[in-house]
């Protein structure tokens, strides 16, 4: 059952209920993960009010080809890529930035707790935007890897093999800052 696409519907349909739930569960979400492809938190958060809008305004088609959430995704990783691809015009709000002014505080810091999640947060900005990327997706969102290929127009295959890739350099990361297999 895809909540997202019922809340869609009855949103479509008239209900602005409809449209809060939304909001609610997939707003905080979306701008982490567009953050991971920006790095800009304050862009990440005016990305995600922007794939709101899409569906308010323009109310598209959703095919069913997928599940809400990938096909929503999917419109906030677009618009991160045309962000990046117009960046260079467009002062940047890095996250470091935002965690000073907000007394250390992020949105990641309130979503992932304990030391050994922060220093995992530390290492995926280390990786490759394409591989933390497919990790967000799968890891932190709980998308398939058929999934988070739809999102990012990869095949299946070549994510499960990005993932293992990805997965392998981030062990190896941790096992540096003294985070081994013991303590998974």
């Amino acid at each position: 059952m895809d909540q997202g696409k019922e809340y869609y519907e009855m949103y479509k349909s008239g209900d602005g209920a409809a449209l809060e739930w939304l909001v609610h569960e997939y707003r905080r979400g979306l701008i982490l993960y567009i953050n991971s492809i920006v790095g800009d938190v304050f862009a990440a958060e005016d990305l995600c009010e922007d794939a709101f809008f899409r569906i308010i305004a323009k109310k598209p088609a959703f095919d069913g080809r997928s599940t809400f959430k990938t096909w929503f995704f999917g419109i906030g990783r677009n618009l991160a890529l045309d962000y990046l691809r117009h960046a260079g015009r467009m002062p940047r709000a890095e996250l470091a930035d935002v965690e000073a002014e907000a007394d250390k505080t992020s949105l990641e810091a309130d979503y992932i707790k304990g030391e050994r999640e922060r220093v995992l947060l530390s290492k995926l900005k280390e990786l490759p935007k394409q591989d933390r990327e497919l990790i967000w997706l799968t890891y932190f969102e709980g998308l398939s890897a058929k999934e988070a290929a739809r999102i990012t127009k990869k095949t299946e295959s070549g994510v499960n093999k990005a993932l293992s890739r990805a997965r392998r350099k981030l062990r190896i990361m941790m096992e540096r800052e003294g985070y081994g297999n013991e303590d998974r």
